[in-house]
């Protein structure tokens, strides 16, 4: 009895697990490397690719057992067996160990000196702006447009509030990436005690206080630190309050 249990066990699992649906699996890459983003994530029993985003994050169609094969030029390939656990987490974490090649020689020259302003294509000095911006100052500033009404048009057409608008989104934008690229949500929820459906809440939260953004502008990574604690503070009030 026991051997015809056994075989239809090993004639039966595999047939389920074959029937089994892949999955959208999330996950990040992180190393000593900054430039996390153009990663291949390969499946190799799909033969899906994906390419991780900016900060490493990726999301990738799996289930337990697929292979995912982690591929780079800067990085040495990596083999990751999928397990059920990896569907629970929040993020699946994989470190890539930086390729290192062996050089004949290594010539260091500093071209620092070299740029839009040495090479007399734009004045020096001249303010450098995002995109959100360049399109708030063309259409506002009657410097930017000597020739022409655009920015008396634009005012009255509302489309300079509309991009000025934009603008402060594009801020919000950089100010919520750059939270995430200093604190997982993991990170998150252990530091500051906040709850995991609430972590994407609270980081809109936070991205609205003006201290914190002078912060992470300058770098000041203990000053980021204590106002995230205190905003922390005030917005588990906030939540126990609609609670």
């Amino acid at each position: 009895m026991k051997k015809i249990f056994s075989f239809l066990v090993i004639l039966i699992f595999p047939l389920l697990l074959a029937g089994q649906e892949r999955m959208p699996l999330n996950g990040k890459v992180k190393s000593t490397f900054d430039d996390l983003e153009g990663i291949y994530v390969i499946n190799r029993d799909t033969e899906t690719t994906v390419v991780t985003q900016k900060g490493g994050y990726f999301t990738i169609l799996a289930r337990p057992d697929d292979v995912l094969v982690f591929s780079a030029l800067q990085f040495e390939a990596i083999d990751v067996v999928v397990t059920d656990e990896n569907f629970n987490d929040d993020l699946l974490f994989v470190y890539l160990k930086p390729f290192r090649r062996e050089l004949d020689e290594l010539v260091i020259v500093n071209y620092n000196h070299i740029n839009s302003e040495s090479l007399g294509l734009v004045p020096k000095g001249q303010k450098r702006y995002t995109p959100a911006e360049a399109k708030l100052a063309t259409a506002s500033s009657g410097k930017l447009n000597p020739l022409g009404l655009d920015p008396l048009i634009n005012w009255m057409s509302g489309r300079t509030a509309m991009l000025r608008k934009a603008r402060e989104t594009e801020k919000k934008e950089q100010l919520t990436q750059k939270i995430g690229e200093l604190y997982e949500d993991a990170e998150i929820i252990t530091n500051f005690k906040i709850p995991e459906e609430y972590v994407r809440g609270f980081v809109f939260y936070a991205v609205e206080n003006i201290r914190l953004a002078s912060a992470i502008k300058s770098n000041n990574d203990t000053m980021v630190k204590f106002l995230m604690n205190g905003l922390a503070e005030k917005y588990l009030k906030l939540i126990s309050n609609d609670e």
